[in-house]
């Protein structure tokens, strides 16, 4: 277990030193490939998992075309909703954009650290609250905003994201082909 996700974990609930020192076996590592995969389509894996370093993103196939809905990088908590919480075959594919180390937890082991302690019952449901609540801003962005209005807004919140996308995910994150993105960085002057 690395100080950054001790540190991450610590802003969300207090933990003492020998909280922590009670799940480090718990925590696996594992280096993921530039596009090599955690989880594919089809597939179950109900790990939780931090990402160190790195760059991934979760995405799906529509028409035979990629679909990317979320782009995950350092510091961020990450599972297969549809395997984490019912144990089902994923219906995304979460994909390394770039070379990744990762620290992962089984479920199992997840639910005994819940079974140990209110705390750590705590932190999953405050984790939870905010992955939903950072979904529904996504989603609410595609139903509100156009399509310069989300870049604009990702180049002021994540502009390191969106000089490590490759520009073919950073368009399809966005909704809009890589020549539509093209044309608005032009129009923009980028």
């Amino acid at each position: 277990m690395t100080q950054n996700l001790i540190d991450l974990l610590r802003q969300i609930v207090t933990f003492t030193d020998e909280e922590f020192s009670a799940i480090v076996p718990l925590f696996k590592e594992r280096k993921i490939k530039k596009g090599d995969f955690w989880v594919k389509t089809g597939e179950i894996n109900p790990d939780i998992f931090y990402i160190e370093t790195g760059l991934m993103r979760s995405y799906f196939i529509k028409d035979g075309i990629e679909k990317t809905f979320d782009i995950m990088n350092e510091n961020d908590l990450c599972v297969s909703p549809s395997s984490f919480f019912y144990n089902l075959p994923s219906v995304d594919s979460i994909q390394a954009i770039e070379d990744c180390e990762i620290l992962f937890m089984t479920k199992e082991d997840l639910n005994y650290l819940y079974d140990q302690s209110a705390k750590w019952e705590r932190l999953g449901r405050l984790i939870f609250e905010h992955y939903t609540y950072s979904y529904e801003l996504r989603l609410r962005t595609f139903i509100s905003d156009t399509a310069q209005e989300r870049y604009e807004k990702m180049l002021i919140d994540s502009p390191d994201l969106v000089r490590r996308m490759p520009q073919i995910y950073l368009a399809n994150f966005l909704g809009i082909t890589p020549q539509s993105l093209s044309r608005l960085r032009k129009n923009m002057n980028l």
